[in-house]
């Protein structure tokens, strides 16, 4: 894979042209998951190879745009439809802390580059020698995308004709999607943020985005890889039932990744119909259960929570107790 051009290369970078005539079939139709473990592996290798057959997000995303042109339009009326039904509280569907859903947090199925791979030996060096390790979402900053696909708190959504809403109860991390018709914000005036500038276009039911200007980070905690300020992301969202949500999502870093990194990702509706389940205002910093414990190695731990009587009691942890007798 070629290096992405650097979002600050020019002004003309987010106006890449398509070379030849794109055609709705060179982008490959949305696939459920279904049941067949074999027939999904197939379907997810030929997502992962379609997206190898591009040198950047962008060019992936314009290609897309240009294929499937022209967009749908929505409009209020439309937002009755099913498809654009993401009402009600999501969480992720399953993988846990890994990135890819389908393994587990200690795998990965990323193709990294030299640099990468050495980042995430020494991470899984670092654990092994301390059993431990410091989450830069500990002290209260925004897990970032593509991180923010992965975290398992609630998320809920609001699809409007021109903007739609994503948004982790995790710190009010919301994610903005203008599908408008705007393009990114010019090189000259962007700046990376953790969650980047994202736009996107929508049809037959299914959001298209891509994701710039973002944040070094991890993409979970552990020894999954990290990815660099350079990271871009192209999604495919797409309502599959009523109370689920799926979006397949390639993500590419020319620091970190070697190809573009393919995962589906999905998040399920909770029942609520008693309307008792809903996101309340996150502050991390708002009470002692977020205090955090140094231990001696350097690594980090959380006291016992004062919702859960004698926590401390139960816990295995020698710095939990020590925390709890000093008070």
């Amino acid at each position: 894979m070629k290096r992405i051009l650097l979002a600050t290369a020019c002004a003309a970078a987010f106006a890449l042209p398509i070379a030849g005539t794109a055609r709705a079939q060179d982008v490959p139709a949305w696939s459920d998951k279904g049941t067949d473990d074999a027939a999904w592996m197939e379907t997810k290798a030929a997502l992962q190879a379609f997206g190898e057959q591009f040198d950047s997000a962008l060019e992936m995303y314009r290609h897309m745009e240009a294929a499937l042109a022209p967009a749908d339009k929505l409009s209020w009326e439309d937002m009755a439809a099913p498809e654009y039904d993401w009402s009600g509280v999501f969480t992720r569907t399953g993988g846990g802390l890994s990135f890819d859903p389908e393994l587990k947090a200690s795998e990965i199925s990323a193709q990294l580059t030299e640099a990468g791979a050495a980042a995430r030996e020494t991470k899984i060096k670092m654990m092994a020698e301390t059993g431990g390790e410091y989450d830069p979402i500990s002290d209260c900053r925004p897990p970032g995308v593509p991180r923010w696909l992965t975290e398992p708190f609630l998320k809920d959504y609001v699809v409007t004709p021109d903007l739609t809403y994503l948004m982790n109860e995790m710190v009010n991390d919301v994610r903005r999607v203008y599908t408008d018709g705007r393009d990114h914000t010019d090189p000259a005036d962007a700046y990376p943020s953790w969650n980047g500038d994202t736009i996107g276009f929508w049809k037959d039911g299914a959001l298209y985005t891509h994701t710039a200007y973002l944040m070094p980070g991890q993409y979970q905690r552990g020894t999954q890889p990290d990815y660099s300020d350079q990271v871009e992301v192209v999604e495919r969202w797409h309502k599959v039932d009523d109370v689920t949500l799926q979006s397949d999502v390639w993500v590419f870093d020319p620091v970190n990744l070697a190809e573009p990194w393919y995962t589906r990702q999905s998040w399920t509706e909770l029942a609520n119909d008693d309307a008792f389940l809903r996101i309340r205002y996150w502050d991390c910093r708002e009470n002692q259960n977020n205090d955090i414990i140094v231990r001696d190695d350097g690594t980090s731990q959380f006291p016992d929570f004062d919702f859960v009587a004698d926590d401390a009691a139960v816990s295995d942890d020698a710095s939990v107790k020590a925390a709890a007798s000093a008070n």
